[in-house]
């Protein structure tokens, strides 16, 4: 048996939308060479919920990246299942920091206390 390994460095993407679509989006963007997984999630807040979806994308022992690499995947795919899912934003979550994107106009930071 072969035994690889590698640093972990794991990169979520949380974005709303369809579980089917996510996955067809998914399925169209990994066609370059990527591997990644897909878990439906509900959205709870004030006042709503919503169905979304949480994509993963890992440091693969067989095709290993650096960290900045995933990084730049995982945001350039959550760019694309945006536009995909017909979404306003999604958040990148790593293992150091998490990045929220939104496409919407009006859309502000605000800190909370």
């Amino acid at each position: 048996m072969i035994t690889k390994t590698c640093p972990s460095y794991t990169f979520r993407i949380w974005i709303g939308g369809d579980y089917q679509s996510a996955i067809a989006s998914c399925r169209s963007f990994t066609m370059r060479g990527l591997c990644v997984s897909v878990q439906p999630v509900d959205y709870i807040y004030t006042m709503g919920a919503e169905a979304g979806v949480c994509v993963t994308l890992i440091n693969y022992p067989r095709f290993p990246a650096t960290s900045h690499e995933i990084e730049a995947t995982a945001t350039e795919l959550g760019h694309f299942l945006c536009e995909e899912l017909c979404q306003g934003s999604f958040t990148v979550e790593g293992p150091q920091e998490t990045t929220w994107f939104s496409h919407r106009t009006g859309d502000q930071t605000e800190a909370r206390t």
